[in-house]
């Protein structure tokens, strides 16, 4: 729970600013404690006076965090009953036209309010019928007032409400005796019909006179200056609205917290952020990001750059937490779904069609279909995307990128497409930072350093000991006794990149090259990060007992999978070995036992498999096989293929994705396949190459004959043609069936389908019209019959086409394993589709052809 603390000053400010008869705030500020009620009330007090003209600017240079969260409140008010208030739309609308050279959370906050509402002039559209109708408070806005916020609105995005307002009820005011309202009524239509300066001025001669165009240029300097005024007096207002982090069952007065704000509103570490979905009640924050102190400073800073709408670079060093951040910041802002954020693992070889956008093929030869890519999709629709490693990006996609952050506009070379960017459009990066000679740098030589000066830029450092700490008590309560042990293994494993006095740079001191047995040297391949520290303790949290001499031993085992296994010297494995053996009170002896002469002992029963310290189930529906496979299957157990068994083991109870390094003929393939063979499930083998393709893993659209097409559509036919006839009954016709397909008479065949399909939809709307799912399943059929009709008839003699799934994607639909034999031969560009489904269960496996996820 948040904390949201109103400087009390301010609010007297405010109260003595406002006459009495709109002051309902003194009566709070001599309470010492708030209610609910008396939040609420507050809260309520501020929107209402938001919508005077006289204490607009005064609300928002007091309460500026909290703007968005009174413009919801009053966008509720206007909608209650799912109609608009007309009197209280206009008061907004002008309110809202004041506030936007002054705050950034009111300009997208316009955007999404007139999607549903009519545009601030909307009394132009009333017949005298409606405008009679219509229920105006005392202080209702004059025309001169809408207008001049029209003109503000346009002033701030032109392009937008040029096309999303008719402005044709507008050139009748034109012809007024208000002197405001035709000049702003002239400066608006000067700009919808997008006049040049020359134009512009030989227009408004003929609406206006010298006098008024010069009294027209005088208001519009005197309320430049009073803007400028404001911006400053923001700035001098900095610390109106404090937060922090507190659990309290009494709020003193000058707090609100968190759920006190509207439904439609998130505040973010003291940054109030709108919400896609709307909190419902009761509704509880995401809890898999610990709140540590420096997560809180950088996901406040996250905050305010989406707040301010400006692309947001995430910089630190591997498993310090950049994506981990914004996917926990887009969760609580209402992006839930996987397609409300995009993923981009970018490689040396990502291509800028991935970003844009290409044409597909599809079922239909000589067809094709523009597929937009996850950039396009993202800035057209307004959604948020996370572009990956943007430092190993190429200059392809880097030159898609200058313009979009330069000038907000989307260019796609071969479609002469210009997309602006739509409102809600959020665009993180992030860039891993590097170790050497004791400080971090970014990488060298970079192509996304060309766009370094367009970011607001976001440092990330590892984290304290202390926060380490809280993280682990959170997350595996279970282990608190031991959590100092723990990290103290893994502290001295990394060295000094934990320092309780920089989180952002390492230094070597003499004291600690004296003691080489302190540090442990940089590992083959990788550095250790906070990753393996958490799947170190996600594997011994389960059922960990403190008290018992067991445990010991299988920390250390899981602590040796986890930080020494990739290591490919045995005298480097066991020295980390002894490293770790001597905090967990391990002998040297016993450390090196487990390291050269420990063998796991595996045993089979009918629904388990036994493998060391792993345990897995055995599929039922193999069991009946499993006796003849193992049996006629030779698997030689010796120590280091034993070993290699029950980490594999640990890996798939886990879900942990594995990665075997060794020569050829070490057995890495034959491991596996004997413990999905023990276990009964089905491994998928495929065998890597340079010239392996992303469409054989995830699938794409390829030339196949009629029969593969027809056959799984014939299958399904006479299955619905059963549930709905007799089948008894309708031999002869089924048997005219098989013999047209037996033949590849194809268009008879489809004729046949295609006649049942329609006199079975009109038999189901006659007999059984409630029995919708009977119905939707013809309708289906009906749907495919007719598109397979097309493609036959395009092609008679030739191959058709048709999407077939790659062996990834089956894998992944049918919880199969798989097996890729030879990963390092594969492409960038095999290995980048792969990252996505690799994170886990945030991960998502997308088929490029189709555009499916």
């Amino acid at each position: 729970m948040e904390n949201l603390e109103v400087n009390l000053s301010s609010l007297a400010v405010i109260s003595r600013h406002v006459d009495k008869s709109h002051n309902q705030i003194s009566q709070y500020l001599s309470k010492q404690i708030w209610s609910q009620q008396d939040r609420q009330s507050i809260l309520e007090c501020l929107a209402q006076l938001l919508l005077e003209k006289d204490y607009t600017l005064l609300i928002a240079r007091h309460v500026r965090p909290l703007i968005l969260d009174l413009l919801e409140r009053n966008a509720e008010r206007v909608q209650a009953g799912g109609q608009i208030n007309h009197d209280l739309h206009e008061r907004l609308c002008v309110a809202l036209s004041r506030l936007l050279g002054i705050s950034p959370d009111a300009q997208a906050f316009a955007a999404r309010y007139f999607n549903s509402t009519p545009p601030v002039f909307q009394r132009l559209f009333f017949t005298s019928e409606q405008s009679s109708a219509v229920q105006y408070g005392p202080r209702r806005m004059k025309l001169r007032e809408l207008m001049a916020a029209t003109l503000r609105f346009l002033q701030s995005d032109c392009a937008k409400f040029r096309r999303l307002w008719d402005w044709s009820p507008c050139v009748s005011q034109l012809l007024t005796s208000d002197v405001m309202v035709r000049g702003s009524t002239a400066q608006c239509l000067a700009l919808v019909c997008h006049m040049t300066d020359n134009q512009k001025a030989i227009f408004l001669r003929k609406v206006l006179t010298n006098d008024e165009i010069l009294h027209m240029k005088m208001k519009a300097l005197e309320e430049s200056q009073q803007m400028e005024a404001e911006k400053a007096l923001v700035l001098t207002n900095k610390r109106s609205v404090m937060w922090h982090q507190e659990v309290a069952q009494k709020f003193t007065r000058g707090q609100v917290v968190s759920e006190d704000l509207s439904q439609n509103v998130v505040a973010v570490c003291g940054v109030v952020l709108p919400r896609m979905v709307p909190r419902k009640a009761g509704q509880v924050k995401p809890t898999n990001l610990v709140l540590v102190e420096s997560t809180c400073q950088n996901l406040r800073r996250l905050a305010l750059a989406v707040a301010s709408h400006k692309p947001v670079l995430l910089e630190g060093p591997i498993g310090c937490g950049k994506t981990a951040l914004v996917e926990f910041m887009a969760s609580i802002t209402g992006h839930m779904k996987g397609a409300d954020i995009l993923k981009v693992q970018l490689g040396d070889q990502t291509d800028s069609k991935m970003l844009l956008g290409m044409y597909r093929c599809t079922d239909i030869p000589g067809t094709f279909l523009w597929q937009p890519g996850t950039l396009t999709q993202a800035v057209s629709k307004g959604l948020w995307i996370l572009l990956e490693d943007i430092d190993h990006a190429p200059l392809d996609v880097i030159s898609v990128l200058l313009p979009l952050m330069e000038n907000k506009k989307l260019m796609i070379p071969g479609r002469e497409d210009c997309i602006d960017v739509a409102s809600g459009f959020q665009f993180f990066a992030t860039r891993r930072m590097y170790c050497s000679g004791g400080n971090w740098h970014k990488p060298q030589n970079s192509h996304a350093a060309l766009l370094d000066k367009y970011w607001t830029k976001l440092q990330m450092g590892n984290m304290t000991r202390v926060e380490m700490k809280k993280v682990l008590v959170h997350k595996y309560p279970m282990l608190t006794v031991v959590s100092d042990r723990l990290l103290d293994i893994y502290c001295q494993l990394t060295g000094e990149r934990h320092s309780e006095l920089d989180t952002n740079t390492m230094q070597t001191s003499t004291e600690q090259q004296d003691k080489p047995d302190d540090k442990i040297t940089s590992l083959e391949g990788r550095a250790l990060s906070m990753r393996d520290l958490l799947k170190w303790c996600e594997r011994i949290s389960e059922n960990f007992d403190s008290s018992s001499s067991a445990t010991a031993q299988r920390v250390f085992l899981e602590a040796l999978d986890c930080f020494s296994a990739m290591l490919s010297l045995p005298a480097s494995r066991l020295r980390m070995a002894e490293i770790i053996g001597s905090k967990l009170n391990i002998s040297k002896e016993k450390a090196q036992h487990f390291c050269q002469l420990y063998q796991p002992g595996i045993s089979l029963t009918e629904l388990q498999a036994a493998v060391g310290r792993a345990t897995l189930a055995r599929r039922q529906a193999e069991a009946v096989q499993l006796t003849v496979q193992t049996s006629n299957q030779t698997f030689a157990l010796t120590r280091p293929s034993a070993v290699l068994l029950e980490q594999l083991a640990v890996c798939v109870a886990k879900g942990e994705p594995v990665l075997l390094v060794g020569e050829t003929g070490t057995g890495k393939t034959s491991t596996v396949q004997h413990l999905a063979t023990v276990t009964g499930h089905k491994l998928r083998v495929v065998n890597m190459n340079q010239q392996s393709d992303t469409a054989d893993l995830l699938g794409g659209y390829k030339p196949v004959d009629h029969r593969q097409i027809l056959l799984p559509l014939r299958e399904a036919f006479e299955e619905l043609f059963s549930q709905t006839y007799s089948r008894k009954q309708n031999l002869t016709f089924l048997g005219h069936v098989q013999t047209c397909f037996r033949e590849k008479r194809w268009q008879d065949l489809v004729r046949l389908m295609d006649h049942v399909c329609k006199s079975a939809l009109a038999k189901e709307l006659q007999e059984r019209p409630e029995d919708s799912s009977m119905l939707q399943q013809w309708e289906a059929l009906a749907s495919k019959l007719s598109q397979t009709q097309q493609q036959i008839r395009v092609c008679e003699t030739a191959m058709v086409f048709a999407f077939v799934e790659g062996s990834l994607a089956q894998a992944v639909k049918k919880g199969h394993w798989i097996l890729m034999d030879e990963i390092n031969l594969a492409a960038a560009e095999t290995l980048e589709c792969l990252s996505g489904l690799l994170e886990g269960s945030a991960g998502s496996l997308v088929l490029l052809d189709r555009g499916d996820t």
